[in-house]
């Protein structure tokens, strides 16, 4: 996501999370500083995260048992896959989705790398279970292999010399009967050269046919050819590699589709289709495209290459798997899950570290991290200068504002003003939460010990005692408040704006060398979207019913 709509995205997400339709979340969460009954307070125990090998706890998709699926590329598509000039690594987008769609589906990759030639026929002959290389759905090919659903629509533009002025238009290429076009040979970029450009003839001379792509581009480099036609995908890649070489001329030419290849009658094209409809909807293919279209530079330092590497450490992290949607159990799988489980997950994939998971209860986390007990903690912990003086803070991954949460049937009040002047009206609290000081100075008369004010034993109590009619409200973030109605929809509702503004951090030991990685890694998650489809995952789309 740019810099600029980070504020204006986080400033919205809470009014966003109760504007959408409610779903159901089951009725264990606490407040963004509350603990857990039952949470285990030495951190001697472990709920295991959510990994590849495990059944997916979001979405109602096919477990493939951690089945090995066979995946072939090669490595000659940027920014879908390629060989990354400064680490030596097989990366892109097309690497990242299937293996997200493993994460999804529990299965595990073994890639293999093929030449496009082969590539076709070889997953046909079942050689290999799934194909990818930017590879156009069409008849043709469908009567071959099976496709997949489309994971991306691309057009074909004009690759050309920097310093091209001879022609902008197909029309004034084709007219000036010396230029000639690099294209391989039964590929998309062929036949657009060989139908929408020139005369239908698959034998034009000026026609000249090379090995592969990438071989297609240094002739066009050194003169050889005088276009290539591309996506704007792998235009973007290779000008983004030699921007005082390669531009782009003219508009769109030919529409085309990508899929994955399968073959025939193969049990993995329905499981792959099913990951790939949730991968649309929650918005990861867009966190995708913005990295590997937008941000990633092969030839170049970028937002990434920058990130520490930590060479495999291990960081020790806690939590208390009481706050959904954050962290808890969930109720289906038995699994722990959640937002912050997943950002930690990432965090470590893009610093090279491995996450080694505990859980303590919320009343014991801050102190342990304090003393290294533990590298991290997290459970939707507000950052406060008070909490600043004995852990040390992450930069805010998320903002969170506290809203009234009241029984369903309740017209007495729907305003704070209205709460404050009835006497009779009481509040459910926990002591030392947000909620709690939120009740005390921003709604009654800044007395912490007013006995309007019921205190219990935990957020979940509290909740209780207002479905039981013992309080009248209980302030909660969007979340959590988003957890309880939908467990209670006949029972809860929230009345009212947003009264106070809270950001969440990740608590680390006073001068970790965790804190400055973890930052980094965290600007790249904002500037990318990675956070955002973690919002539209967690906030939009778990329903554990």
């Amino acid at each position: 996501m740019k810099r600029e709509n980070q504020a204006i995205f986080r400033t919205v997400v809470a009014f966003l999370l109760l504007s959408l339709a409610l779903s159901a979340c089951v009725p264990a969460a606490p407040s963004s500083d509350s603990g857990a009954s039952g949470a285990q307070s030495d951190g001697g125990g472990s709920d295991s995260p959510p990994a590849a090998g495990m059944h997916n706890v979001v979405y109602d998709l096919p477990d493939m048992g951690g089945a090995e699926v066979v995946a072939v590329t090669g490595n000659d598509y940027t920014p879908l896959n390629f060989i990354d000039p400064a680490s030596g690594e097989a990366v892109g987008w097309e690497y990242d989705a299937v293996n997200e769609i493993c994460r999804r589906l529990n299965c595990v990759v073994n890639w293999q790398v093929t030449s496009w030639e082969a590539m076709i026929q070889a997953v046909a002959e079942g050689q290999f279970d799934v194909g990818m290389d930017g590879i156009t759905i069409t008849a043709e090919r469908a009567e071959v292999v099976d496709f997949s659903d489309a994971y991306m629509t691309s057009q074909q533009f004009m690759l050309v010399r920097a310093d091209e002025e001879r022609f902008d238009t197909p029309e004034a290429l084709a007219a000036d009967a010396s230029l000639l076009i690099g294209a391989q040979a039964g590929t998309t970029g062929f036949y657009t050269a060989v139908y929408d450009i020139l005369d239908g003839d698959e034998a034009n001379p000026r026609i000249q046919l090379l090995d592969n792509f990438g071989a297609s581009v240094q002739a066009l480099i050194t003169g050889d050819v005088d276009m290539v036609l591309v996506d704007a995908a792998s235009g973007r890649g290779y000008i983004g590699a030699n921007p005082e070489k390669l531009k782009i001329v003219g508009g769109a030419l030919a529409t085309e589709e990508f899929g994955f290849i399968f073959t025939p009658g193969s049990t993995w094209t329905a499981p792959f289709n099913a990951a790939i409809s949730t991968m649309k909807a929650d918005g990861y293919l867009d966190y995708l495209n913005t990295r590997w279209f937008f941000l990633t530079d092969p030839n170049a330092p970028d937002i990434y290459d920058s990130l520490p590497d930590m060479g495999g450490a291990e960081v020790v992290a806690v939590t208390g798997n009481d706050y959904i949607p954050l962290n808890f159990i969930d109720p289906a799988s038995g699994e722990a899950a959640g937002w912050e489980y997943d950002a930690v997950n990432e965090i470590c994939r893009r610093l090279n570290c491995v996450v080694n998971w505990q859980v303590t209860s919320w009343e014991a986390m801050i102190q342990a991290v304090a003393e290294g007990q533990f590298d991290v903690g997290m459970d939707g912990i507000t950052i406060t200068a008070e909490r600043a003086e004995v852990v040390d803070f992450s930069d805010a991954y998320m903002t969170s504002q506290q809203f009234m949460l009241v029984r369903a049937d309740e017209d007495r009040f729907d305003t704070p003003e209205a709460l404050a002047a009835d006497a009779s009206l009481l509040i459910g609290a926990q002591a030392g939460t947000t909620g709690f000081y939120t009740a005390v100075y921003d709604i009654l008369d800044g007395d912490e010990a007013n006995p309007r004010i019921q205190l219990l034993d935990s957020f979940g109590a509290s909740v209780q005692a207002l479905i039981t009619g013992d309080v009248d409200m209980v302030l909660v973030d969007a979340a959590s408040g988003r957890g309880y109605i939908g467990a209670n929809p006949e029972k809860l509702k929230i009345v009212g704006g947003a009264l106070a503004t809270e950001d969440f951090g990740f608590i680390f030991t006073p001068g970790s060398t965790w804190t400055a990685p973890f930052n980094a890694a965290i600007s790249t998650m904002q500037d990318d979207g990675y956070d955002e489809y973690l919002n539209v995952k967690w906030f939009f789309q778990y329903d554990p019913n």
